[in-house]
């Protein structure tokens, strides 16, 4: 019975989880028909589509493109699926570009701010280039341009940083405040030519093909952070409070996380995405350092209960 009882409790957790991204397939995992090739652009992967005339791809390791497929050889950052797409191409004379796009679940909220996400890793297999600025653009309509070049947006959420690794996955995370009812996401690179900011790499595992950027994509996630304040993910509608007295930090995380408490004793709990306790402790006036190094890449969630109520915070391990 207790089983039972544990797995409902673990399923409910789940389900208030994933409820909370607004990005359907998030994964690239629901598919009509298993084919790699222009999955995307020709309406093979569910809720995604190309916003322009670019044709961006799915691989999946149901018709045997993961690991290894033409543009290199990558596992999934989770699931069974990732998709893959030239963010930049230029041979001299024409311009090319690669988008995706998908609808939220539900519109945005005037005056919330989201946290958006997704892991991004190099392909490895002769594409010369690396890209900054990558982008992630909110829109309150459904975009359809007959264009191969870039498209003229300004990204709410850019990477400042060169996307250069092709062993892990890269998380790229932003934050952005609506301005109510942004329906979809677009992600790509933004820039012309002539704005793009590129970085050359030595690439000897196949003659580089010239002036390309092919990255693949997974695990998008865009959700409320400001209505996590008054909502909870697996608690009574008002039990957490909005107050400053616990912080969690650094999010992302990658070897030691520090939770503090500023005044009163409570005791810190964290949960995996299962909904599963991998650590739990008392903490009073102090700040606690945790190793989580051997942790498994994901999201987790903070809770920290005291007298006052319960606080939550999400932190993703990379």
């Amino acid at each position: 019975m207790k089983k039972i009882l544990l797995l409902l409790v673990n399923l409910f957790f789940l389900d208030q989880i994933y409820a909370q991204n607004l990005v359907p397939n998030p994964s690239f995992e629901q598919h009509d028909t298993c084919i790699s090739s222009l999955a995307i652009f020709f309406g093979h992967i569910v809720k995604w589509d190309s916003p322009s005339n670019g044709t961006p791809d799915c691989f999946n390791t149901c018709d045997f493109s993961v690991p290894s497929n033409t543009a290199g050889y990558q596992y999934p950052h989770i699931g069974n699926a990732y998709a893959g797409s030239a963010f930049y191409a230029f041979n001299g004379s024409n311009y090319y570009i690669e988008y995706l796009q998908v609808k939220l679940d539900t519109p945005m909220v005037e005056q919330q701010t989201y946290c958006a996400s997704f892991y991004i890793n190099h392909a490895n297999r002769g594409y010369d280039l690396a890209l900054k600025n990558i982008g992630m653009y909110f829109s309150d309509s459904h975009i359809s341009v007959p264009t191969t070049s870039n498209l003229n947006f300004i990204p709410q959420i850019t990477e400042p940083n060169y996307i250069i690794d092709d062993s892990i996955w890269t998380l790229v995370y932003g934050q952005y405040t609506s301005h109510g009812g942004e329906k979809y996401l677009i992600i790509g690179n933004f820039k012309s030519d002539s704005t793009s900011d590129t970085l050359h790499l030595t690439n000897s595992y196949l003659p580089p093909m010239g002036g390309v950027a092919y990255y693949y994509i997974d695990d998008v996630n865009v959700h409320c952070c400001t209505c996590d304040s008054t909502t909870s993910l697996h608690a009574g509608v008002g039990e957490i409070k909005n107050e400053d007295d616990v912080s969690v930090y650094p999010n992302p995380v990658t070897t030691s996380l520090t939770v503090s408490l500023f005044k009163g004793e409570g005791v810190l709990t964290i949960y995996n995405i299962f909904g599963e306790k991998v650590f739990t402790t008392k903490i009073i006036n102090t700040q606690t350092e945790i190793d989580v190094s051997e942790w498994a890449r994901g999201m987790y969630f903070v809770e920290v209960r005291t007298e006052k109520g319960v606080r939550r915070k999400k932190v993703v391990k990379e």
